[in-house]
């Protein structure tokens, strides 16, 4: 993939990606709501299936600005925010990379992914990103995979909210998103380990792009 930014950036802007998925998944659970601009990138990330740069997965040159929220959170959790939101979007993250892993080691279950999400690009085509029939047709692709496997993510949050099918599929659908970010940041080289060794770098990365907002 051609890419404008050096492949640090292009690491910290997927692992963005990863916490902004997962941003969505706290903010639903605890208000009920979910930030539009971040919603669509992160939906549409889903259906970019051949991309020439990791921006083009989120759109291209508004990607950082698309993903505000998850570098504008990155920043805060690496900045050892203490919050109880600050917590949970981090067991999500870490939660999204461990099934990724696991997704990883099962290539017809990818395939089964990508098959299910051509069917949801033609609603797409025919009602709207954020459509109910929509975000219904891609958690059920998450539920019909993801979660097979032993390990699930739990979503903590307000009962209220959680038990409202329209919210439980606008999670799941972020969950997909989230694994969707998470492969790609380890396409381009992201890994767990680099987080604590490379912190440093990983921060003045990630400000070099939060200046670009």
């Amino acid at each position: 993939m051609i890419s404008r930014l050096n492949s640090n950036q292009e690491r910290v802007l997927a692992l963005a990606a990863v916490v902004q998925a997962a941003s969505l998944v706290h903010q639903v659970a605890s208000t009920g709501k979910a930030c539009e601009e971040a919603s669509r990138t992160c939906l549409a990330s889903l259906f970019v299936t051949s991309p020439e740069s990791t921006e083009d997965v989120f759109g291209g040159d508004q990607a950082v600005q698309n993903l505000r929220l998850g570098l504008q959170t990155l920043k805060s959790i690496l900045d050892q925010d203490k919050s109880v939101a600050a917590r949970e979007i981090t067991r999500y993250v870490l939660g999204l990379t461990h099934l990724e892993a696991k997704l990883r080691k099962r290539p017809k279950m990818l395939d089964a992914i990508s098959q299910q999400l051509s069917h949801s690009q033609r609603q797409v085509d025919l009602y709207d990103l954020t459509h109910a029939n929509v975000l219904a047709s891609v958690a059920e692709t998450y539920s019909s995979t993801l979660s097979s496997f032993h390990f699930r993510i739990q979503v903590t949050g307000n009962p209220t909210y959680l038990q409202q099918p329209m919210n439980t599929n606008r999670v799941r659908s972020y969950l997909l998103a989230g694994i969707r970010a998470t492969t790609l940041w380890r396409q381009v080289g992201g890994r767990k380990w680099q987080l604590v060794l490379f912190k440093n770098s990983l921060q003045r990365e990630l400000n070099a792009l939060l200046n670009q907002l």
